[in-house]
């Protein structure tokens, strides 16, 4: 019986240790993502414009690549920001 406890508790410790190893691996690994375009903080900007609603975004990239079906994901995604900003640019200019 007090094997199988001293089993347990050894198990239990190294769950423990395995998991805190884990969470400092993932803790250092905060490195910038890849964008050289800038287009996934445009995307995060742009979200947070529609006050969270990503469908729109992406409803309004969709939109610029069909206007303009040469146009790559990155340039899509800075139209579809000019395009959003538009009304604002106006009513500050009025």
């Amino acid at each position: 019986m007090l094997n199988w406890l001293l089993f347990l508790a050894l198990g239990a410790l190294a769950m423990l240790a395995a998991d805190r190893a884990w969470l400092r691996r993932v803790s250092r690994s905060d490195g910038a993502l890849h964008d050289p375009d800038g287009y996934l903080e445009l995307t995060a900007r742009m979200t947070e414009l529609c006050h969270g609603d990503r469908r729109q975004v992406d409803a309004l990239i969709e939109a610029q690549q069909q206007l303009h079906p040469q146009a790559t994901h990155a340039e899509a995604v800075r139209l579809a920001m000019r395009h959003l900003l538009e009304p604002e640019a106006a009513r500050h200019r009025a």
